[in-house]
């Protein structure tokens, strides 16, 4: 259909130039633009958008370079400040460009009609994150980010602002296929008018498609411009009296709101297409399982000399552990293969000559850069996290892969989309998708993902749950198949904490001893501080050596010698203290003591005993006293008003995991324990648990609370059941009990 209307359109525009002349943006400006009003419903919102406006134009500006195509960007939105919120919201704008070069402008319109214009030249470059209202739409590209501060807002303003950027794409270097736009029209404040447009040069397509109730875009033809040797197409999509965006917790905004994708393709100047007008396709066919199998198997086939030292190194210790009977299944051989890989990254990190090529391709670009700019800072600066230390993905892949085949053991590279994106079917650009390593054991296969120092052998991630994508094998050529990743049980990411506490003798305050265990993805906040003291690296050392045959090889295995371990410990201190402090009122903090590392073993548990001092937990009334109890099991959810009634949104979580306090607290003499009748609750439903007790025994009060997440997706419609368990969580951590003095 489109075809035919544009050969009617070049027969009825023949008069016009030969050479089109490419058209400018931000030239038409809508009457939405003029408009200053708001509608009733509106009206007690902090912020309206009146009008948004986004265009681009791809054109070939020609020159030395027959492979440059320019992309042209300008952004327009109009918003009217409803609050003092509003203000300072807005107090500061945030402009985002695509390439280094750059303007805005901005200008206040006051109540009387009074245009204020702002001098952007004390606008200040920011590496900050930006404010949602200001992002740009495209999908994974770098940017600059400046800002300036706006003085003197008023409520009643309205704030009307413009970007263009401009940036060369070279089709030799950057390939044929500009970067996605992947973005939500729903906004954090409502929008009575918005406009998404895109005009391309000849041999240029778009493939575009809409989710979740979005417009459908449109051609243009009064905004097109034909000429004999190059024209240009239009393309655009409105969206009008748009409700403000939900913000609900535990909703991913792509599955949820209308949301678009599409990308503009420069086709090869030796493809027919490229020589006829450029089109845009609704894309409902999706990703090609031919072109991602050719795009990604190459990932685990990548062989170079550190591969092959990682694979003939930890060959050497399998095959030695295998002759002494250590390794019993085809589970610990994978599960020892993986973690001697893991010692030789670290060996290479910490030990490794310095800046060597070896250890640049190990730690990937973005940490070696690191490493290069931690040399110019001053001596005694702390480094990078070492949970941000992560093996090259492709290294990785390659090496387990190889490692795995030589004990006979297969290997699939698993590609997926990441739930936050959506299902397979939904996704149309290859920059969508990514990849882990897939081993099947003898009950279930695991998903690995490239290490960083505390990775644990098959630990489950929030990412991969759920998901959808293809396995490719390496047996044969063109060998693969779809699969969904299976979602982690409750059980598989826990955490539980045990406290044994006695009163002070003048029961002002409490001494604690409390121990932490955690599993699966509920480690990942906690055990990078937990193992500060670096001495999982000697203990891997030392598991994972394998003596070199070199004469000059030293026998023994290497140490890691840190100088700087005793302030390493005292930082553990004091990270744990002050997050600790963030929970109740500390006293005095006592030790730290690492139990389990969480890095390795059958189960990977991450454990620690702390023991500290508090206040503010207890307070008299007459010969009795009221102890804050609900408090020790952490902070709940306090589900808002507006969360008591209808959900909007269906409802992701990270993953199932379940929550698990015991406490015990020893009677002072001549007290007994009342109120306990409070402390017992039990609510069950398919979404979850929330179910504690209280007892005594033996003088000592015991208390037990279990709150579990058995799923990490439902359905809106399910959100009663989460309400269920979620409030009486929240009412015990109010709760108290009444030590009462015996007559």
């Amino acid at each position: 259909m489109y075809r035919s209307l544009l050969l009617f359109c070049l027969g009825a525009l023949l008069c016009r130039p030969a050479l089109a002349q490419a058209p400018e943006l931000g030239v038409t400006v809508e009457e939405e633009f003029k408009n200053s009003t708001v509608p009733d419903k509106w009206k007690n919102e902090s912020a309206v958008i009146l009008g948004s406006k986004v265009e681009y134009l791809f054109s070939r500006p020609g020159g030395r370079n027959p492979y440059a195509v320019r992309i042209n960007e300008y952004v327009h939105k109009r918003v009217r400040l409803q609050d003092k919120a509003a203000l300072e919201k807005f107090s500061t704008f945030y402009y985002v460009t695509m390439g280094a070069e750059g303007k805005a402008t901005y200008q206040v319109i006051k109540a009387g009609g009074q245009a204020v214009d702002v001098d952007m030249k004390s606008a200040l470059e920011d590496e900050q994150e930006v404010p949602a209202i200001y992002r740009p739409i495209y999908y994974k590209m770098s940017v600059k980010k400046m800002k300036i501060a706006i003085p003197n807002l008023e409520v009643g303003d309205i704030i009307d602002y413009t970007i263009r950027s401009t940036m060369d794409w070279d089709m030799k270097t950057n390939g044929i296929q500009f970067v996605p736009f992947i973005f939500s029209l729903s906004n954090n404040y409502p929008t009575l008018y918005q406009q998404y447009r895109f005009t391309m040069a000849n041999g240029m397509k778009v493939r575009y498609r809409a989710f979740n109730g979005a417009p459908n875009m449109r051609y243009d033809p009064k905004a097109s411009v034909y000429g004999d040797k190059n024209s240009y197409l239009s393309y655009y999509f409105l969206d009008k009296d748009r409700e403000k965006s939900v913000e609900e917790r535990w909703s991913y905004e792509l599955r949820s709101m209308p949301s678009v994708k599409f990308r503009v393709v420069l086709l090869a100047d030796n493809d027919p297409d490229s020589k006829g007008l450029g089109e845009a396709m609704v894309d409902r066919s999706g990703l090609n399982i031919e072109d991602v199998y050719k795009a990604y198997a190459g990932a685990a086939m990548y062989t170079t000399p550190t591969v092959n030292t990682l694979v003939a190194y930890t060959t050497e210790y399998i095959n030695a552990k295998r002759a002494e009977g250590a390794l019993k299944n085809e589970d610990d051989i994978v599960k020892e293969t993986y973690y001697c890989l893991r010692k030789a990254f670290l060996e290479m990190y910490y030990k490794g000559p310095v800046h060597s090529e070896l250890e640049k391709y190990f730690s990937g670009r973005r940490v070696y850069r690191q490493v290069l700019k931690q040399e110019k800072k001053e001596a005694g600066k702390k480094e990078e996290r070492e949970d941000e230390i992560r093996m090259n993905i492709v290294t990785f892949s390659t090496a387990l892969r190889s490692a795995l085949a030589v004990q006979r053991l297969p290997a699939e590279l698993y590609v997926y989309v990441p739930r936050k994106l959506g299902a397979w079917r939904d996704a149309i650009f290859m920059e969508e998708l990514d990849f882990v390593m897939k081993v099947k054991g003898r009950r279930k296969y695991y998903y690995l993902e490239a290490f960083n120092n505390f990775d644990a052998f098959g630990t489950p991630r929030s990412y991969l749950e759920s998901v959808e994508g293809y396995s490719i094998g390496y047996e044969q050529a063109n060998s693969y198949y779809r699969t969904t990743v299976p979602a982690s049980a409750p059980d598989d990411n826990f955490e539980r904490k045990e406290f044994a506490i006695a009163f002070s003798d003048a029961l002002d305050a409490v001494n604690v001893e409390r121990t932490s265990s955690y599993l699966g993805a509920e480690k990942s906040d906690v055990i990078a501080q937990a193992n500060l003291d670096r001495e999982y690296l000697n203990r891997d050392f030392q598991k994972y050596f394998v003596a070199s045959k070199k004469k000059d090889a030293s026998p023994e295995p290497p140490r890691y010698d840190d100088p700087d371990k005793e302030l390493r410990i005292k930082d553990r201190k004091e990270i744990f203290e002050k997050t600790l402090k963030s929970e109740f009122d500390v006293d005095q903090y006592g030790d730290f003591v690492l139990l389990q590392d969480g890095r390795s073993g059958d189960t990977s548990l991450l454990q620690f005993r702390e023991s500290f001092r508090l206040r503010k937990m207890i307070s008299k009334a007459g010969r009795n006293f009221l102890f804050d109890i609900g408090k020790l099991i952490g902070g709940q959810i306090k589900l808002e008003e507006s969360e008591l009634k209808e959900r909007q949104t269906d409802i992701y979580l990270s993953t199932a995991r379940s929550i698990e306090n015991n406490i015990s607290i020893t009677i002072p003499a001549g007290y007994s324990v009342e109120g306990l009748q409070e402390l017992n609750v039990s609510v069950d439903n398919e979404s979850g648990t929330f179910v504690s007790t209280a007892k005594v025994e033996d003088n000592k009060l015991l208390v037990t609370t279990r709150k579990v997440y058995k799923k990490n997706f439902d359905p809106k419609a399910n959100w009663p059941n989460y309400v269920a368990f979620l409030e009486p969580a929240y009412k015990f951590s109010q709760a108290k009990v009444v030590f009462k003095k015996k007559p």
